[in-house]
């Protein structure tokens, strides 16, 4: 155990170190969308597939010491073949081909480690639990995800560290040659074996759907999360957190058992339904967060705990962990790429709670009957407000939509056309003249969009980062020209047929397809009198629109008097600090301007801050830490 342990802890840490890791880098390219994290998702589960077939490939068609030479020498060639950086592209297949040429060979050894040196283990200490370094391996991936958010990401930039992961690689890489070493050394006698065992069909059929069914749940809690929110790593981390202590908890010990997993699975669904149903728009950010991740441990420590009990002797070790890979593989896909091609809804989360909240009550079907009477009602009660859901989803429903950046949905209530972003508004409009031109929701009179929209002045360009309904097309005057900049198309699609702002508006309307940074960097110099920042993605800007690199782009496309505003309203995240950072950094005096609700005008209370780009005569101090593209971090920016 003396190199077997550390090995396997110091691998799981690397490998699940770099999953936030590379989602950050990939943010920026893809416009900052909750499905960048669910393609990522899919990825590293299919990659680790790849990793746990290649360990279990090894292990059946090379004797002990081939194997030692084979893995040294794919470990070498990780370090000395050269690495490809992550590229920018649109949709989910660039973002998995980009992540593939980057770090896909490097992943798929480190997702080898632990079912290889288990199976190695089994055969230099026959009487050991080789289990336990499962357990182990999963709670160094906990600490590798709980430490990126609150540690790495806080403290050190992405190029810094790419290279403490690369060394940190190259040391794990020369303990692994060690370890093979000693098994090189020990040699032990056993004979090659077929690749496919004479594993029972029922078996294999539970190895593939235990792993599936909390892979699934993972999938769907991380991206409602996401989208209710903000697609940042401390949100990814936090579900994949419990996922993988729900592991820890089942293999460390064989402590679980049926009726009570089942029972705490039950009130686990009930939390996530409460959660679901009462508190997404109207709890604070940690009570919100606390239910699901509850929710999602117990609803995946009785799917892990299941798996674990139907667990086979050393002799089939990697066999049992490909099939646990595959099963979490395609539960994977069904949550991430399957349902998006099948609902236009988000309906991934509530499905699943019903269907477990049945499972549940199936397992508990030999209890006595005041018990399932009971757990009936408590399946009841998790499963009907779930189902209840997706059948609200439809009310008032004049048009829905589903693609890589989220769903959207296009209501009517009452007096008003919404859009709605997953639960959040992105805009309105009046549905009777002449009230359907007045302007609604974040952008009433007294925004600080509207303010600065309603300066005089004729013949102006204004810039507009985030389409929405298109309700700043409102302030348009004759000879003003309005570009907008829009990354989905398909709120271009509802903007257009949906609502009338923008055939509306007396401005000529522009509007411009893709990742707005993305495309002002190709653009020359547009000469903006006012440049406004509006994109939500979920609850709250992308962070790559907010850093010291976006900035200077900005002002660079403005005229030397014009103004930036940028929209910061957000109930989970305090942005202001941030952005008043940012213009400090730049020299420039930045002003909140804070918009107060106005039921009676469908508007609603608003936070927007104004930079005009004149630099003043003295700069202001900057103390707060400035956001970068190298560096960024949520953790100060939590209300």
């Amino acid at each position: 155990m003396f190199l077997f342990g550390p090995a396997v802890v110091l691998s799981a840490f690397l490998l699940f170190l770099v999953q936030p890791l590379a989602g950050k880098h990939l943010l920026p390219h893809l416009g900052g969308s909750a499905a960048v994290w669910s393609a990522c998702l899919l990825f590293f589960q299919t990659a680790l597939l790849a990793g746990y077939l290649y360990a279990h490939a090894l292990t059946r068609w090379l004797r002990p010491r081939q194997q030692a030479i084979a893995h040294s020498t794919a470990l070498l060639a990780c370090i000395l073949l050269p690495r490809s950086a992550i590229e920018s592209g649109p949709g989910a297949s660039h973002l998995i081909a980009s992540l593939a040429r980057s770090i896909g060979l490097p992943y798929l050894i480190l997702s080898a480690t632990s079912p290889l040196l288990m199976h190695w283990y089994s055969l230099t200490h026959p009487n050991g639990r080789p289990y336990r370094l499962s357990a182990w391996s999963n709670a160094a991936c906990a600490a590798a995800l709980l430490s990126f958010p609150f540690f790495w990401e806080a403290r050190f930039g992405l190029r810094q560290l790419d290279q403490i992961w690369f060394w940190t690689f190259v040391a794990e890489a020369l303990l692994l040659i060690a370890t093979a070493a000693g098994l090189y050394q020990a040699n032990p006698a056993i004979p090659p074996r077929p690749l496919i065992s004479g594993t029972p069909w029922q078996d294999r059929v539970r190895w593939l759907a235990w792993p599936a069914l909390g892979a699934g749940f993972l999938m769907a809690t991380s991206t409602h999360l996401c989208q209710v929110v903000v697609p940042a790593p401390l949100l990814w981390v936090l579900p994949l957190l419990v996922y993988l202590l729900s592991f820890v908890w089942v293999f460390e010990r064989d402590r679980y058992s049926p009726i009570p997993g089942a029972a705490a699975a039950l009130g686990g669904l009930l939390l996530m339904t409460g959660a679901l149903l009462y508190f997404d728009l109207q709890a604070e950010l940690i009570v919100k967060v606390i239910l699901y991740t509850t929710g999602l441990f117990l609803i995946c420590v009785f799917a892990h705990g299941e798996l674990a009990r139907r667990k086979p002797a050393p002799a089939r070790l990697t066999s049992f962990w490909s099939h646990v890979a595959a099963g979490s593989a395609l539960g994977s896909f069904a949550a991430g790429s399957l349902s998006p091609m099948i609902f236009k809804g988000y309906f991934e989360l509530p499905l699943l709670m019903a269907a477990t909240a049945a499972l549940c009550l199936w397992r508990l079907r030999a209890v006595s009957r005041y018990a399932r009477q009971a757990a009936a009602f408590t399946a009841i009660l998790a499963a009907t407000p779930a189902l209840a859901h997706v059948t609200g989803y439809y009310s008032g429903l004049i048009a829905s939509g589903r693609n890589f950046y989220g769903t959207l949905r296009v209501l009517d209530e009452g007096r008003t056309r919404k859009l709605l972003h997953g639960q959040v508004t992105h805009g309105s409009q009046f549905l009777d003249a002449p009230r359907d031109r007045q302007p609604t929701a974040y952008y009433g009179p007294q925004s600080g969009a509207g303010l600065l929209l309603s300066r005089p002045g004729t013949n102006r360009h204004i810039g507009v980062i985030g389409l929405g309904t298109g309700t700043l097309a409102t302030y348009g005057r004759p000879g003003d020209v309005m570009r907008f900049y829009e990354i989905n198309p398909l709120v271009i699609q509802m903007a257009r047929l949906d609502f009338r702002y923008l055939r509306q508006s007396e401005a000529r309307i522009e509007i411009v397809e893709g990742d707005a940074r993305l495309r002002l960097f190709q653009e020359p110099p547009q000469r903006f009198d006012s440049l406004i920042v509006d994109a939500f993605s979920g609850d709250s800007i992308p962070m790559h629109l907010l850093t010291r690199e976006a900035m200077a782009l900005y002002f660079r496309h403005l005229t030397p008097d014009g103004t930036l505003a940028i929209h910061v309203s957000n109930q989970f995240l305090n942005l202001e600090p941030a952005v008043h950072a940012l213009a400090a950094d730049s020299g420039r005096v930045a002003t909140t301007i804070a918009g107060k609700a106005d039921p009676a005008s469908a508007v609603l209370a608003s936070t927007w801050i104004l930079i005009p780009n004149p630099l003043p005569p003295t700069p202001p101090p900057s103390a707060a830490r400035v956001w970068t593209d190298d560096w960024n971090s949520l953790l100060p920016a939590l209300r």
